[in-house]
């Protein structure tokens, strides 16, 4: 520290040009003694600071410069202290800076620092890195970003998970289940001993409470549908819930699947929900102990049902000032200060969802032409428009979730759409396009601007807008606006994630379309919701896509594609990433 301080008072005093100087002079600056003074030279030349050359002979200048610069060095020691642990310490430095320079933010991304257990000073296996985004909310229902699914994916657990490539449910908190009376009874048989991170454990009176009180609280219309179709909930034990239905519903289970439908403890959210919107509880392999503004900290629970992590503890902290800048690919390096080899995995694959437009039928205007939409969907040249996207790779399939489907329905033809739109009289015209806003700031900037020249060279005149998504969803707010750009990604079970986002107001289908045709469509979807199993649900579903392309209720624009590359020391173990490209961190472990 005190090396620092004798840096800063000759930067201060002559910069970091060269000086001939005498030794007295520094003394002097210094206010210490000449032998003291080598001294403190010898060691700013060790740590590279500067550049000393003295002069042979009796009374001649010596030469000086100062190679860094004070910012240089102040963030070389929040490098220390980052790769000590200190994490919290670097964050008040951060946060007291005007400004972070890119080479620092560079270093600062590429921390996934690993601290094995027997280098630590508590014994413990510790991953920290610059992850953490803003997050509104980790209730299990009012999640809305990738991040906060990631978090809520290792703090809760749901009763079942799905695997749409096998077309099967995976036992979480259920352990077995079974149906009776042509699926109208539904018994679900619960693991025993698990408890959540505040000790309480979880019964089947549990499960009762969290799902009577999905009818108030989950978005979806399916969801609440299929909530109002249970006539009584029995538990018989405190490891057996039984749920009665009012009429056979084959595809039940799809209800308690997604991170959506994690079971919480119900009480001790109704106690403080503002609370547990910071510091959830869960059953999950990890328990939050930390949580403010631009810092997380999750410890592995040591009671978890399953497999306890090997990983002890995430540290996740935001970059203070970070300035915006893209990615196409996925990066992560994972490595300790003892690192010798790495190893390289990568990853190719889409992201199942996609971004597109839907117009506003609800509110009056130009844009309700029947021919509008389609030749919208015309005027757009997407590969001209998006394949060089500076965030991702992209492509143009004809399916949010069925990567099988071919190429696209809706084609572009530029001059069609430029000679319909003129013969019109739409020229200048005027038109507002809303994009959904999440809670980093993260809204579709890049395609704003590039859909504001498609309607330039098609002669209107087009005002973007960022709404928050839930704002948006307000009725007042949506008629306000006549296109909206938005997006979806769909999670392992596919027919859920679709069917929210087909029935969920923050999607902006539903409640976009003509009321008519919004009748038509809940009745498709209902069909879906009558099927006798999930692959002919999800071929009920299909149906249901293709109208709204082939009505051009959706217009597509793309469908991401990742490239996910990881650098780790080799000797981690577990390295895998979920769909949404994040980090498992309950499967990471160390081998030392």
């Amino acid at each position: 520290m005190k090396m620092k301080e004798h840096y800063f008072t000759l930067f201060n005093k002559w910069g970091c040009d060269a000086k001939d100087i005498y030794i007295t002079e520094i003394a002097n600056e210094l206010d210490c003694s000449v032998r003291h003074t080598k001294t403190i030279i010898k060691k700013l030349s060790e740590k590279e600071w500067i550049n000393w050359s003295p002069n042979p002979g009796r009374g001649k200048a010596s030469t000086i410069k100062l190679l860094k610069k004070p910012k240089e060095i102040e963030e070389q020691e929040v490098q220390n202290w980052i790769k000590q642990g200190n994490i919290s310490k670097a964050l008040r430095w951060m946060e007291n800076q005007s400004n972070l320079e890119t080479p620092f933010v560079q270093w600062l991304e590429n921390q996934f620092h690993w601290t094995p257990a027997h280098k630590h000073n508590k014994g413990l296996d510790v991953l920290s890195y610059p992850y953490y985004y803003t997050m509104n909310s980790l209730i299990p229902w009012e999640t809305t970003t990738r991040h906060e699914s990631h978090i809520a994916e290792h703090i809760y657990n749901r009763l079942v998970d799905y695997n749409f490539e096998s077309q099967s449910f995976i036992p979480e908190l259920a352990h077995d289940w079974e149906a009776s009376s042509n699926g109208r009874v539904w018994r679900i048989y619960l693991r025993k001993g698990i408890y959540f991170h505040n000790g309480e454990p979880l019964t089947s009176h549990t499960i009762k409470e969290n799902v009577l009180m999905w009818k108030h609280k989950q978005s979806a219309n399916w969801k609440q549908d299929m909530v109002k179709g249970i006539t009584d909930i029995n538990t018989p034990t405190i490891n057996i819930v039984e749920f009665k239905l009012s009429k056979p519903n084959q595809l039940f289970l799809h209800l308690f699947t997604g991170y959506k439908a994690s079971i919480i403890p119900v009480q001790t959210y109704k106690q403080n929900p503002e609370a547990f919107r910071m510091l959830p509880v869960g059953t999950g392999p990890y328990r939050m102990i930390k949580h403010e503004e631009g810092h997380l900290i999750l410890e592995a629970f040591d009671h978890y049902y399953g497999f306890r992590p090997m990983l002890d503890q995430i540290e996740l902290y935001s970059i203070p000032k970070r300035p915006n800048h893209s990615r196409r690919q996925v990066y992560y390096r994972i490595v300790n200060n003892d690192t010798n080899k790495v190893k390289t995995l990568d990853w190719f694959r889409p992201s199942m969802g996609g971004v597109y437009l839907t117009i506003n039928h609800q509110k009056p205007g130009l844009h309700r032409h029947p021919d509008f939409p389609e030749m919208l969907s015309k005027a757009l040249d997407r590969t001209k428009l998006f394949k060089e996207h500076p965030s991702h790779d992209v492509w143009f399939p004809d399916s949010f979730f069925n990567e099988n489907s071919g190429v696209l329905r809706q084609s572009s033809d530029t001059q069609k759409a430029k000679e319909w739109f003129k013969k019109q009289g739409f020229e200048g015209e005027k038109l507002t396009l809303t994009s959904t806003c999440l809670s980093h700031n993260a809204y579709f900037k890049y395609e704003l601007t590039a859909l504001k020249e498609v309607f330039k060279d098609i002669g209107i005149h087009l005002e973007t807008k960022v709404v928050d998504i839930k704002e948006l969803a307000n009725k007042r707010n949506l008629r306000q606006t006549d296109i909206i750009i938005a997006g979806m990604e769909l999670g392992e079970d596919r027919l859920v994630s679709l069917m929210n986002a087909f029935t969920s107001p923050n999607s902006f289908i539903l409640n976009t379309v003509p009321t008519d045709v919004r009748v038509h469509i809940e009745s498709m979807l209902e069909t879906v919701w009558n099927s006798p199993n999930t692959e002919v649900a999800c071929h009920n579903l299909r149906i249901v896509e293709e109208y709204l392309l082939d009505h051009y209720y959706m217009i597509f624009l793309y469908q991401r594609k990742y490239h996910i590359c990881i650098e780790a020391d080799e000797r981690l173990q577990g390295v895998e990433v979920n769909l949404n490209t994040r980090l498992r961190y309950h499967k990471l472990w160390y081998k030392s």
